[in-house]
C-alpha cells in the first residue's frame, strides 16, 4: 500500500502496515490503545501541562485579563476566568480519563475560541511580536489537533 494511502487510511486493520516504532508499545490484542502505558504518560503529559497552564492563568488573573482586553477579547473579566475554568477541567479530565470526550473537546473548544484573539499574529506591525505570536498560533493549532485525537480516542473506547 503507498505510504500516502496508509496514512489516510481510516481502517483498524492499517495499523501495522507503518511498521513499528522502537520503544513505543502496542496493544496487546485483549487490551485497548488507552489502557497502554505510552497512551497514559501521553495524557497525562497533555493534560498535565494545560492543567498547569488553567492555573497559572488563575493566579495570574488581573494580569491575564489585562492582557486579553488589550487583544481585545470580548468581557474579559468573564470569559478569562472561565476559559481558565474550563481548560483546568479539561486538562484533569483527560489526565484522570474521566468524561475524556466531553474533557478533550472542552480543551478545543477552549483553543479554537482564544487561539486567534490571543494570537493574532496577521496583525501584528513588529517581526518579532509577529514571530512570537505565530510560535504560539501554531502550538496552539498542534494542541487543538492533538484534543481532537483525545476526543476521538474516547469515543472510540466507550
Amino acid at each position: 500500500m503507498p505510504l500516502a494511502s496508509r496514512l489516510t487510511s481510516h481502517s483498524d486493520s492499517d495499523d501495522d502496515s507503518l511498521g513499528t516504532l522502537e520503544g513505543v508499545e502496542k496493544p496487546a490484542d485483549d487490551e485497548s490503545v488507552t489502557d497502554t502505558h505510552t497512551f497514559r504518560l501521553g495524557r497525562v503529559l497533555f493534560g498535565g501541562v494545560l492543567a498547569f497552564n488553567a492555573i497559572d492563568n488563575l493566579r495570574n488573573l488581573e494580569e491575564r485579563i489585562g492582557y486579553a482586553e488589550f487583544k481585545g477579547a470580548p468581557e474579559p473579566d468573564r470569559t478569562v476566568p472561565a476559559a481558565s475554568v474550563g481548560l483546568l477541567l479539561g486538562g484533569l479530565g483527560v489526565v484522570f480519563w474521566k468524561l475524556p470526550a466531553a474533557a478533550a473537546l472542552g480543551i478545543a473548544g477552549f483553543l479554537a475560541g482564544t487561539t486567534p484573539v490571543m494570537h493574532d499574529f496577521w496583525n501584528q506591525d513588529d517581526e518579532e511580536s509577529k514571530q512570537q505570536e505565530q510560535i504560539q498560533f501554531l502550538k496552539n493549532t498542534a494542541l487543538f489537533g492533538a484534543a481532537l485525537a483525545f476526543a476521538r480516542v474516547a469515543r472510540r473506547s466507550k
